[in-house]
């Protein structure tokens, strides 16, 4: 069995990798919905909050768990934050056999942003990268981010890997020095034209592709303004272990009701994941009849074939990256063993990954 500590994971594939192994993992759910199930989440009476992602993505031949617990704290306003982060945990199985091969610890980063590792930064944004480029127009160049921190970095740098035909993006956030670091990091990282914007509608304006990457609990940006034929794909809600167990007042969204009237087509990772964690967008909004569930679909349906997603340039599309990301993840970690075993890395464990080799009828 390999151990990889946190300095092995650190590095070792880039976006481009990750976001495929990703991608190649929600095909193989596409296909048997059997290989993933529901992210699940507990709070302790302290409000630690941890959250459990599974899958068996058949193309890595892998099967098993990522873990990662966090101290959640809420300040003024329901602003969250994170005080503590345990160590996160991912552990790979063969799934030709249940052979243990790994047991992965610490958050990875890719190669092209060192020290990017915060509230796993790279699975969600390899999956948020997946649905936009399932939903927005072919060959888009234009994309506006909100949010210039961690988050967004990560979901810019995979929606660059996964559409390579963008050239052009626009930041805004409400710090500018924060924007403007941004704007030049990553200019130079994904050899694109990034600038900072000097207000949120600048991000919007002429854009093929809007990302909303942010810590915000009221919508980020007016829906009103969305222009025919633009994609715009969300991270942030809050689900109800926050909110119905009292630890905030109302649960977070950085999108409007307006952006998902005008939306014509509406998707997430997983629609049973949004009903289990009854979040503001898009659980609450269908509830309260601003859209109807039948106006929502899944990535795997559009990637299946079962429903088109989008069938113009001039609609609007709407991506809720809600963190059904397990067999993707999975892929990410099979992935991870391989490049290390090649580089010689990480700690061999003398330890059998298999419990008995023995038929249970012979024992």
């Amino acid at each position: 069995m390999l151990l990889l500590l946190p300095e092995h994971v650190k590095g070792l594939v880039a976006m481009k990798e990750a976001a495929e192994a990703m991608e190649r993992g929600f095909l193989d759910w596409s296909k048997n919905r059997w290989l993933a199930e529901l992210r699940q989440r507990v709070h302790s009476e302290d409000n630690v909050r941890l959250t459990v992602h599974i899958g068996a993505p058949s193309s890595a031949s892998a099967i098993g768990v990522y873990v990662h617990p966090e101290k959640v704290v809420i300040h003024q306003n329901d602003v969250q934050s994170y005080a503590k982060r345990g160590a996160r945990v991912r552990i790979v199985y063969d799934s030709r056999d249940g052979e243990l091969l790994s047991i992965q610890i610490g958050e990875m980063e890719v190669k092209e942003l060192p020290g990017v590792n915060n509230q796993v930064v790279i699975p969600t944004s390899c999956a948020a990268a997946v649905g936009t480029k399932w939903l927005a127009k072919k060959n888009s160049r234009r994309i506006g981010v909100l949010g210039s921190r961690g988050q967004a970095k990560g979901h810019l740098a995979a929606c660059k890997a996964l559409i390579p035909t963008l050239e052009d993006c626009v930041v805004y956030s409400h710090n500018p020095r924060n924007r403007e670091a941004f704007a030049e990091q990553m200019s130079e990282t994904l050899s694109m034209n990034v600038v900072a914007g000097e207000r949120t509608e600048d991000a919007l304006d002429g854009v093929d592709i809007l990302l909303t990457v942010t810590n915000s609990n009221v919508p980020t940006f007016d829906g009103e303004l969305l222009q025919p034929g633009t994609h715009v794909t969300s991270v942030v809600s809050s689900n109800k272990g926050l909110h119905e167990g009292g630890f905030i007042t109302r649960a977070r969204r950085e999108v409007d009701d307006a952006t998902l009237r005008k939306a014509d087509v509406v998707v997430c990772n997983n629609i049973d994941q949004e009903k289990l964690d009854r979040t503001a967008v898009l659980w609450s909004t269908c509830e309260q009849g601003v859209i109807p569930w039948e106006k929502v679909w899944d990535i795997g349906q559009v990637m299946s074939g079962e429903v088109p997603g989008r069938t113009s340039d001039k609609q609007i599309s709407f991506f809720k990256q809600n963190a059904f990301w397990g067999v993707g993840d999975q892929a990410i970690g099979r992935l991870l063993y391989e490049r290390a075993k090649e580089q010689g890395l990480g700690i061999k464990v003398d330890v059998d990954g298999f419990e008995s080799r023995i038929d249970s009828r012979d024992e």
